[in-house]
């Protein structure tokens, strides 16, 4: 017995076959290449993000180095201010200079003049202070003062006791009042290194 399709039916089975090769193309190609798609997308987007990291850390990496060299520099700058502490001795002469030199700056003469050892500070640097007694006019002490600060070297002035020479109640019958006052300072000079002890390297 011969079937027969008749033209109508064959056009609906066409369809239909299209329609099933066009389902299993889309099922098969189409959404696995679609959700590739999304998931290349999204390791895109993560990429793109790890790499803006990357060039974050890059371009901090290139200020930190800068700002290391800066520090570096201004550590340097300011350890050459201080008072060279790898010889303990040549420390105390250099700090007895710059006292000494300011006060013959302005005809300061030390009644008492006595420098302690070097003693230590905190755990980076040592000090060694310098404690000296004179007679002067106020004048004098403020100028003595402003070259101890203007040294090239930075000292600093630790203790300081003054009081005037002559107490007076009145103004004197005859001549003038005497302006002189008694100074007793303490100045300190940080050293920039820890001093060396005489006895290192005896055996």
């Amino acid at each position: 017995m011969k079937i027969q399709i008749r033209e109508r039916d064959k056009r609906a089975l066409l369809l239909l076959g299209g329609a099933l090769a066009l389902y299993l193309m889309v099922t098969v190609g189409v959404f696995p290449a679609f959700d590739q798609l999304n998931g290349s997308a999204s390791t895109a987007a993560q990429k793109q993000e790890q790499l803006m990291k990357y060039r974050r850390a890059q371009v901090r990496r290139g200020n930190y180095v800068r700002l290391l060299e800066q520090a570096r520099k201004n550590v340097a700058d300011a350890e050459a201010m201080l008072i060279r502490g790898d010889n303990p001795s040549l420390a105390s002469v250099e700090l007895q200079t710059i006292v000494e030199d300011a006060a013959k700056k302005v005809e300061i003469n030390f009644s008492q003049r006595n420098i302690s050892a070097a003693r230590k500070k905190d755990d980076f640097f040592n000090e060694i202070t310098v404690a000296v007694s004179f007679e002067s006019t106020p004048n004098q002490l403020v100028t003595f003062l402003s070259e101890i600060r203007n040294a090239a070297k930075f000292v600093t002035v630790r203790v300081a006791q003054v009081a005037p020479v002559q107490v007076v109640q009145a103004n004197p019958a005859k001549g003038d009042l005497k302006k002189t006052v008694r100074v007793n300072l303490t100045l300190g000079a940080i050293l920039a290194s820890p001093p060396v002890p005489a006895s290192a390297g005896k055996g």
